[in-house]
């Protein structure tokens, strides 16, 4: 009974890594390429398996997609609330300055989102799941605008900075001629610009 309780606990392992590993390839393709263009036979390829392996643990491309991007805005909105929960007073200069700088450094996370917005075929079940994740993070720019003591809407307030602060990754991540650190440092003086303009409203 021992043995055979270890075996399956070694093939559990086993399966977790694999997915895991199909997981992580996946992430990588999808972050080079608009989603329309990855196939699962490239993905099968960067995970070295065969590409019947992967509907083993994702019955489509989709559900693939679906799985990374909830996963990582997931630790990303785990990750904010730490961020946000580590000081007494949250400061809408530091949420605008870590959403830049996770998003310049999670840059495969990045491109998976607005590849998918702009191209993906989307599934009512995967619309589901993304709009939930979605809601969840501006559920939290909302809850800091409440926090801060803004009297305007505080969803249509949240609603505007996450479409700012995309717009500033879409506009300037790729900025030529420039520095991987003078991209970084001209994104954050344009959130800098964008929490005064927040100030203004609250003033107002």
């Amino acid at each position: 009974m021992e043995k055979n309780g270890t075996l399956l606990k070694l093939k559990e392992q086993e399966r977790e890594t694999r997915r895991e590993l199909i997981i992580a390839a996946a992430r990588a393709v999808f972050g080079e390429k608009t989603y329309e263009r990855v196939s699962m036979a490239e993905i099968a390829k960067a995970a070295g398996i065969a590409k019947s392996s992967i509907y083993t643990y994702f019955s489509s491309q989709e559900a693939l997609f679906v799985e990374i991007t909830v996963r990582d805005t997931r630790r990303f909105i785990t990750q904010l609330k730490t961020h946000v929960a580590a000081g007494e007073h949250p400061s809408l200069g530091q949420v605008i300055s870590y959403f830049l700088d996770y998003y310049m450094t999670h840059e495969a996370q990045w491109r998976m989102i607005t590849h998918f917005a702009l191209y993906g075929n989307k599934r009512n079940e995967s619309v589901e799941k993304l709009d939930s994740v979605s809601r969840q993070v501006i559920d939290q720019f909302a809850l800091i605008f409440e926090k801060l003591g803004y009297s305007d809407n505080t969803r249509l307030l949240a609603h505007t900075l996450f479409s700012s602060l995309s717009g500033i990754l879409i506009a300037f991540r790729k900025y030529p001629g420039r520095s991987e650190a003078d991209k970084a440092a001209h994104m954050q003086r344009i959130g800098r610009r964008f929490e005064r303009m927040f100030a203004l409203l609250q003033d107002s």
